[in-house]
Parts: C-alpha cells; sequence; structure tokens
C-alpha cells in the first residue's frame, strides 16, 4: 500500500514500525487531496473530512487523539481570549479548525473573528508543540483538554482512511495495523528528549474503540452535521 502521513512528531510511531513501503509526507488537508487524486492508498487524514466527506473506509483501531491535553492542537494568546479581537487559523488542518469553533460557541461562548492577523493563533503540530515548550502552556488554550473538560469524551483528531476504489486484502490491513502498532510500543524510545517522551507517551492517544467512536459521534453533533456511516476495515 501506498502510505500519506502527517511529517510531525506524533507520527513518529508509526513510521517506526513501518517496513519498506513508497510513503508520502504532507500536511492534513494536503493528505486528503492526495488521496482523492489516487496518489497515496491510506492516508492519515482529518476526522472531519471522513465524519463529512466520503466515502472512506477507515482502518479500525487506529487513530491519533487525545484525552485531556494534547499540546499540539492549541491557540496562543498574549492576552486573555475573551480580549482577543481575532483569531488566526491554521490552513493545514480541518478537524482542528471545525474544533476550535465548536469549543468556542459552545464551552467558551466567544466569538473571535478570523483573520490573519489576530492576536489569538491556533496551531498544531510540531509548530504548537515548539510554541508550547517556549511557553511551558502558558498563554496557551489546549483544545485536547477543552474538549474532554467540556464533554468527557476522548476527541479524534485523525484515522487512517483508504481511497475510494482501493481494496486492499484483509491479510494487507493486517500487516499495516500490526506495524503501526509496534511503532506506537516502541514510541518511548523512539522519542528524542523527555519532553517529546512524555507528548508520545502521555498526550497522544492512539487507539481507535468504542469510546473514541463515541467522541467522533458526539464532534459531529456538536457540530450540527449528519455524521456519515464509516464502514471500519
Amino acid at each position: 500500500m501506498r502510505i500519506g502521513c502527517v511529517p510531525y512528531d506524533h507520527a513518529k510511531p508509526f513510521a517506526g514500525g513501518w517496513g519498506a513501503g513508497q510513503v508520502v509526507w504532507d500536511h492534513p488537508k494536503e493528505l486528503v487531496s492526495r488521496l482523492k487524486a489516487g496518489e497515496v492508498d491510506v492516508a492519515l487524514v482529518p476526522v472531519w473530512e471522513v465524519l463529512t466527506g466520503g466515502p472512506y473506509r477507515v482502518v479500525d483501531g487506529l487513530a491519533v487523539g487525545s484525552r485531556g491535553e494534547v499540546r499540539s492542537v492549541a491557540v496562543f494568546h498574549d492576552k486573555p481570549l475573551a480580549e482577543c479581537g481575532g483569531i488566526s487559523l491554521t490552513p493545514h488542518s480541518m478537524s482542528s479548525v471545525q474544533l476550535w469553533r465548536v469549543l468556542s460557541r459552545g464551552a467558551m461562548n466567544l466569538r473571535l473573528e478570523e483573520r490573519e492577523d489576530g492576536e489569538a493563533r491556533l496551531r498544531i503540530g510540531d509548530e504548537a508543540l515548539r510554541e508550547w515548550t517556549e511557553r511551558r502552556g502558558r498563554g496557551v488554550t489546549d483544545l485536547g483538554k477543552a474538549w474532554w473538560d467540556w464533554t468527557g469524551k476522548p476527541f479524534v483528531f485523525a484515522v487512517w482512511a483508504v481511497r475510494e476504489g482501493f481494496r486492499p486484502s484483509a491479510g494487507e490491513v493486517e500487516k499495516f495495523r500490526e506495524e503501526c502498532w509496534a511503532g506506537i510500543a516502541r514510541r518511548a524510545e523512539l522519542a528524542e528528549g523527555e519532553l517529546e517522551r512524555e507528548y508520545l507517551t502521555r498526550c497522544i492517544q492512539y487507539g481507535l474503540g468504542r469510546e473514541e467512536k463515541e467522541g467522533m459521534a458526539e464532534f459531529a453533533r456538536r457540530s450540527g452535521v449528519e455524521m456519515r456511516r464509516i464502514e471500519y476495515l
């Protein structure tokens, strides 16, 4: 299978278990385009795309999510959010932008104007991690924690989706799943430094089970959209 993956630290454990094969590295939104164009067969894509786009089939058991603080999906601000006049949004993610919109209007009761020069900044991935580290959590609104505190449910940011028309065998899917979990099992030793180790082992959750799927359904419900039926492989 041709694999599409994000070039962020949280994907390091997946790559740590893969054998030989073609891997394309790109940002989440761009991976969606590559999957639709047939450039890759399976890709780590934003859960928002799977909930509202499609049709997709999803590799069961694997995801990128959180149960509380995630650090790599956060809004950074030098003054309280309520005092910010606007927010600049990352151009690379669908799920994180929609999560911000749901949380800001629901849990936070905020209406920040979305503009490039906003005082608040929504950032994801390694860019967010670097700023979180510099600030040590100060002036940061962590969206994983905000969702958990509001709903009590895990949040799933991304899942492994198979492109339409590609029919891998059950053995291929299982091999891919096993390789991913082999890398996830080694995530502590793959980490560079204590902060990354803490991030990979405590902040990021890699499972996709019943509770995570309930969190996905809750995200769709609170977004006011009808969740598409998902076929799991």
